[in-house]
């Protein structure tokens, strides 16, 4: 069976007015996510939005890790160049510990300019402090002093305490959008997330991509496989649930980041873009047997690992629905995958 994760939203629009409240709903959606059979739950960063995007990645899943007994935990993805390594090597070493090995850390390069403008971070050195970032905590995680010629730190005859729970930490997952990404992902990760937004044949190319990378570098693949998801009891109710994930994909497609596809080929602007056109190939949408047969076609074609579903965006659907969704999800799609 393939294993899912959970994705959740962690935003309160419009002006983070009820954050306690998404804090609350993010916990539920975790214990009901272990209770219905999903694998994992993870989090993301953002910051200085005014809908008060939670910027605490590790904080989160150390919250939910405390409070749950067998999902795994972790960040997708947590923005690597905002951290210095070895802190970040700490906090999560204390919450591997808490979960008795159930973490996993995954990272970005990050790209929004207020992310590296709170922390006064050159964003033209993004790549080199998310490469950093790997090598060190794979140092700091052998439990062992050591060096490291950082071009951004001074990290002198440093030991990292506690030592994680798993040997050598936790599993290490890169995302990658672009082909430069990808390639690092297959030079230095333990996995490689793709990202949710790219048609199936474009993930397909990306996929191959990512496999070359990872056998030139003696390393084995492993494909985190990260989709949108609008589920309901039927097509119609999908329609009508839709409106949060069209706005977050028309922002995406407004800030460039859809590859040219076939799909899409006809679309000048966002504004263009509909429900139906974005589902096929991309979206995973409708009921749970629908939604089960367009994951299948996905297994057959990229075969991955892993699956990370997003199933609410911006705050939508209100948590009752949220709730239903991932028990839909749980009982009516994942033992069949």
């Amino acid at each position: 069976m393939l294993p899912v994760g959970y994705f959740p939203c962690t935003q309160d629009p419009p002006k983070g007015e009820h954050v306690a409240r998404l804090i609350d709903e993010v916990m539920e959606q975790a214990q009901v996510c272990e209770d219905v059979g999903f694998d994992g739950f993870f989090f993301t960063e953002h910051h200085q939005q005014d809908d008060a995007y939670l910027p605490s990645p590790v904080l989160m899943a150390g919250m939910v890790g405390v409070r749950t007994k067998r999902i795994k935990v972790g960040t997708c993805v947590l923005l690597a160049p905002l951290y210095h390594p070895v802190r970040l090597a700490e906090d999560i070493a204390v919450v591997d510990q808490a979960t008795k090995g159930r973490f996993i850390t995954a990272a970005g390069i990050a790209y929004q300019p207020n992310d590296f403008a709170q922390f006064g971070v050159n964003s033209k050195q993004r790549v080199g402090r998310t490469e950093e970032v790997v090598e060190v905590l794979r140092k700091a995680w052998s439990g062992e002093p050591f060096s490291h010629p950082s071009k951004y730190h001074k990290i002198e005859n440093v030991r990292v305490t506690p030592r994680t729970y798993q040997h050598g930490g936790p599993p290490i997952w890169l995302a990658g959008w672009v082909p430069e990404g990808i390639a690092r992902a297959g030079r230095l990760a333990d996995g490689w997330i793709a990202d949710p937004i790219q048609s199936l044949p474009v993930i397909k190319q990306f996929t191959d991509q990512y496999r070359a990378a990872a056998h030139a570098a003696g390393r084995k693949s492993f494909v985190c496989l990260m989709r949108d998801c609008v589920i309901g009891k039927d097509w119609q109710a999908c329609l009508d649930k839709n409106g949060a994930t069209m706005d977050t994909h028309r922002w995406y497609h407004s800030f460039g980041a859809y590859y040219p596809d076939k799909y899409l080929e006809h679309v000048k602007s966002s504004d263009q873009l509909s429900f139906e056109m974005v589902a096929e190939d991309r979206l995973i949408a409708g009921s749970p047997k629908q939604c089960l047969e367009q994951l299948k076609k996905w297994q057959d074609v990229i075969q991955p690992d892993y699956l990370m579903v997003r199933m609410r965006q911006l705050g939508k659907p209100d948590q009752p629905e949220a709730l239903d969704d991932i028990r839909r999800f749980g009982y009516e799609v994942i033992p069949y995958l």
